[in-house]
């Protein structure tokens, strides 16, 4: 008799055998979660963040950045919560900046009461969201066509050099304040503050303090399977440059509209898709259904093919935060060495407090310990042990309870010690 591992196990028992026991897979899978048909649905996917907003009963304001190099960021304003009262003049905003290939959703996709961006609304902050060049709501510059490649020719440096720096000084300039509360980021959202504060050292001026969840700026010990593209990165970066492809899954682009009717074929479709998210954010454990079934109609929204090659550099050049890595001549053009030029995060001197899980795989401990060592003015670091995922920072059902209420207590006192 064939043993499992025999290479002609197959071979006697046929095809249909081998379907068989595949649509048995399918049927395991398809059995792994059971929700109710209704959760599948969630008219959120298919509405804006601006009407997100407005549906859930907030003041909305709509504001466009222009930053150094022309590209147009619309950042979403919350001015103040539910109860009607506009915020007093010695309000200081908050400014959240979501991660790569996500818009400003990220901080509204749970119910109301648990989406950090109402809950700091509700709780008297000015709340200004910020998108990334690139995504749906900020595909426009002052004269490139975003159809065109020369639009989508930007990296992680550029991000952070030029927009985050744009955005920080237009919400200080509409609001009148010398400071920020707080820049609070996720993700890449943690990276593009680093690299804008190491570039424009004014920028640690311009906050009370820096909050970040699951940063990365080493990711050496990522955890997924974005890791074995890294090991093929210059195979992928020379395929795509040879394809002419510009933009890594844009909202509205065939991929992506390919990936949104999968998902919602079904009860596989949509198990099947929640599988993939969570291979790339790691397992969660507890989550809010109809905020995962919002998520497709948002994410991916689209980056430059030189952000996504970065973070899969990052991946394998070991515990490092660097440049974008051109290859040795134009990097000896560019920086005067054959490697790209590292950050150095001591630079980083405004105060910062850093939030990771410890079941994190984009922003794993040990990378979070690395970046803790390097940074030149770090206050603190927790590790949530929950366990707690990359993913869950935006969706768990225990977000408010173990990172958006803790926040709005470092706020609180950070208000009450600046008043003094």
């Amino acid at each position: 008799m064939a043993t499992r591992h025999s290479p002609t196990w197959y071979s006697h028992l046929g095809v249909p055998l081998i379907i068989i026991i595949a649509l048995n897979v399918v049927e395991k899978l398809s059995q792994s979660m059971q929700p109710d048909q209704n959760e599948f649905y969630n008219e959120e996917r298919y509405m804006t963040t601006a009407d997100i907003i407005r549906k859930r009963g907030f003041p909305l304001e709509v504001h466009q950045a222009v930053t150094e190099d022309g590209y147009i960021l619309e950042l979403h304003r919350i001015p103040y919560g539910r109860n009607g009262l506009s915020p007093n003049n010695q309000s200081k905003p908050v400014f959240l900046q979501h991660g790569l290939l996500w818009n400003d959703h990220a901080w509204m996709m749970n119910p109301t009461n648990s989406s950090l961006a109402f809950i700091l609304a509700d709780h008297g902050y000015d709340v200004w969201m910020g998108n990334s060049r690139g995504n749906s709501n900020s595909r426009k510059h002052v004269s490139l066509d975003p159809e065109k490649t020369d639009y989508w020719n930007f990296t992680w440096d550029e991000m952070g050099r030029f927009d985050i720096p744009a955005s920080i000084d237009y919400v200080l300039n509409i609001t009148g304040q010398d400071k920020l509360s707080a820049y609070i980021g996720y993700s890449l959202g943690c990276t593009l503050f680093f690299i804008g504060a190491i570039d424009k050292p004014k920028l640690n001026n311009q906050v009370e303090m820096m909050i970040g969840l699951g940063p990365t700026a080493s990711i050496a010990h990522l955890d997924n399977f974005y890791r074995y593209l890294g090991m093929v990165v210059k195979i992928y970066h020379f395929l795509v440059r040879m394809t002419c492809t510009a933009v890594l899954h844009s909202n509205d682009g065939l991929s992506h509209n390919l990936l949104k009717f999968f998902c919602d074929s079904g009860r596989f479709g949509a198990n099947l898709c929640l599988h993939l998210l969570f291979q790339i954010f790691g397992y969660s454990q507890s989550y809010y259904v109809s905020a995962l079934n919002a998520i497709i109609g948002h994410y991916p929204d689209g980056t430059s093919i030189g952000a996504a090659v970065q973070f899969l550099q990052h991946s394998t050049s070991g515990e490092s935060f660097h440049h974008f890595d051109y290859g040795c001549h134009e990097n000896r053009r560019r920086y005067g060495t054959c490697t790209p030029a590292h950050y150095d995060l001591s630079l980083v001197t405004a105060p910062v407090y850093l939030m990771s899980g410890d079941q994190d795989p984009i922003a794993p401990p040990k990378d979070v310990q690395w970046l803790a060592t390097k940074l030149g003015n770090l206050k603190s670091s927790i590790e949530i042990e929950s366990p707690f995922t990359h993913g869950d920072f935006l969706w768990s059902t225990r977000a408010t309870e173990l990172v958006y209420l803790p926040i709005i207590s470092l706020l609180s006192k950070s208000h009450l010690t600046s008043s003094v």
